[in-house]
């Protein structure tokens, strides 16, 4: 009932694209408000599977048979497909929650507070009238939504990972929403970056714009709580090499006569310092209130991935 009860006092956040939105959400109308857990008896393989594997171990229940409550009437999408229900969970166990059971007993600790109660599996993405479409989302802090699952595919990194949609991209990008929500923000993030562009992040934004500001996505330029989230999210999900060249590591004005690019790459490499103070000061917050090493939490993710997708497997 505690780790209810910390939910519910929780915010809830959503992935919208549009070309590529993200937006929070809190809908408290009755048709979607939580249903906690339970134990009803099923003799369908997968239920079975669910309750012995989510339910039993982690107080999950998963929603994977359609309902239409779970999305607003405005809204459509597809069931998810039987033969993906438990590769979908398979792989929840092993990108999701167990890099933190493995990085330390704080990461144990943290993952078993902090893990939503319910989880809904919808196939395809959630798309609305108005062609915008939902990526995944949370409710309320005790709900999580996992879309685009019927595009199961072990061999695909873009898939997993990509920003725009990748499923664990979604996931910790929301799970990061709950750590704030429940623990406030490290002292000194939301003071980096001079400034944020609120609503204004969507109005052509680039991923350079966002870097010369500090930031790692466009998205994260609306507020320091979706900056936060997308700096966990990239860290986690992106190769090493590529979150350091793209974000980390300062580029080269050497042999380049331009001025105007010159200005670029300095303006991008600024930008870049800023990255790097806000990436310490999560470490920091991560490793004194948690004991959780985010560089360990990373290579664990980043040897998980790599197997998963070389081998079209996740361990037994």
């Amino acid at each position: 009932m505690k780790k209810l009860l910390d939910y519910i006092k929780s915010i809830g956040y959503a992935f919208i694209l549009s070309t590529l939105i993200f937006t929070s959400c809190d809908n408290e109308d009755d048709n979607t408000l939580f249903v906690p857990p339970t134990t009803e008896v099923s003799d369908d393989v997968i239920d079975i599977y669910l309750k012995e594997n989510m339910l039993d171990k982690y107080n999950t229940a998963v929603r994977w048979k359609w309902q239409d409550k779970y999305i607003d009437d405005d809204y459509s999408a597809t069931p998810v497909k039987r033969d993906v229900v438990i590769p979908v969970t398979k792989l929840i166990e092993y990108l999701w929650i167990g890099p933190y059971q493995s990085v330390s007993e704080g990461g144990k600790a943290f993952i078993t507070k902090l893990f939503p109660p319910e989880l809904v599996y919808i196939g395809s993405y959630i798309y609305k009238e108005d062609g915008n479409r939902l990526l995944g989302y949370a409710e309320g802090g005790a709900r999580i939504t996992l879309l685009n699952l019927n595009s199961y595919d072990l061999t695909s990194r873009d898939w997993m990972t990509n920003p725009g949609g990748g499923i664990l991209a979604t996931v910790h990008h929301e799970f990061s929403h709950l750590v704030h929500q429940t623990y406030g923000m490290p002292v000194g993030f939301n003071t980096v970056s001079e400034k944020y562009n609120g609503e204004g992040w969507s109005n052509g934004v680039s991923r350079d714009d966002a870097i010369k500001m500090g930031m790692v996505r466009n998205y994260g330029t609306n507020n320091e709580f979706e900056d936060f989230c997308e700096i966990i999210s990239h860290f986690l999900t992106i190769p090493k090499a590529q979150f350091e060249e793209d974000f980390i590591n300062q580029a080269s004005t050497a042999g380049i006569t331009d001025p105007a690019e010159i200005a670029n790459i300095k303006e991008l490499n600024a930008g870049r310092l800023l990255i790097a103070q806000k990436l310490s000061i999560v470490v920091d917050f991560y490793k004194n209130k948690f004991d959780i090493d985010l560089y360990a939490l990373r290579d664990i993710m980043e040897e998980r991935i790599s197997y998963v997708v070389t081998n079209n497997e996740i361990p037994e």
